[in-house]
């Protein structure tokens, strides 16, 4: 059962969240309190400063737009297992959200400089280790053969997975390109992967 003060920090977080995404890391703690519908002294009695606001705001949106459920129970081949996980993983990376979250680390890179670490640990890290591990038993399957570290060898699929469409959209923009034209481009992206990793 949910208490009222986390009731409340989750209110907190919701409407700070909100804030920075739109108006960035300026938003006053003022403006955050009066989203939350709570007092400005209950915003400091759950957190002490808005950096500390603001990192937990960004675990919390990685965490929350993190890529579910661990590839090793999947049993299906490796080209449709890595097609459907990088169509997955692209659209994850198109939502509003996950775009905005992105977008207020850039924009605090140079002030918080933890808080774009924070960022890399709690998405891409996460998602990369995910990925290695899967490649890693593939390999150790002799199912393909990795001619790279299993880490890089993910980073590889997922910078490939990124497409046009996605640095478009970090940029607030969008490319003429259809959704079947994109689900072709990342299916050829595996498979010029897998190729390059056979046995």
């Amino acid at each position: 059962m949910t208490t009222r003060s986390e009731q409340k920090k989750q209110q907190i977080l919701k409407a700070a969240g909100a804030l920075f995404c739109e108006q960035g890391y300026g938003v006053s703690m003022d403006a955050i309190a009066i989203k939350a519908e709570v007092s400005k002294q209950t915003v400091y009695a759950h957190f002490k400063t808005k950096d500390d606001l603001f990192d937990t705001c960004i675990r919390a949106k990685c965490i929350d737009n993190q890529l579910d459920g661990s590839l090793l129970e999947d049993s299906r081949t490796i080209d449709i297992v890595l097609k459907e996980f990088v169509v997955r993983f692209q659209s994850m990376l198109l939502s509003e959200e996950a775009c905005q979250t992105y977008r207020a680390a850039v924009s605090q890179s140079d002030t918080h400089p933890q808080l774009a670490k924070v960022y890399l640990q709690a998405g891409p890290q996460a998602t990369t280790e995910m990925l290695a591990e899967y490649l890693q038993a593939q390999h150790d399957k002799q199912v393909i053969k990795l001619s790279l570290p299993a880490n890089d060898a993910a980073m590889q699929l997922l910078l490939m997975a990124h497409g046009k469409v996605l640095y478009w959209a970090y940029l607030g923009q969008r490319i003429e390109d259809s959704e079947q034209q994109n689900k072709i481009y990342l299916e050829a992206s595996v498979d010029m992967f897998l190729k390059g990793h056979s046995q």
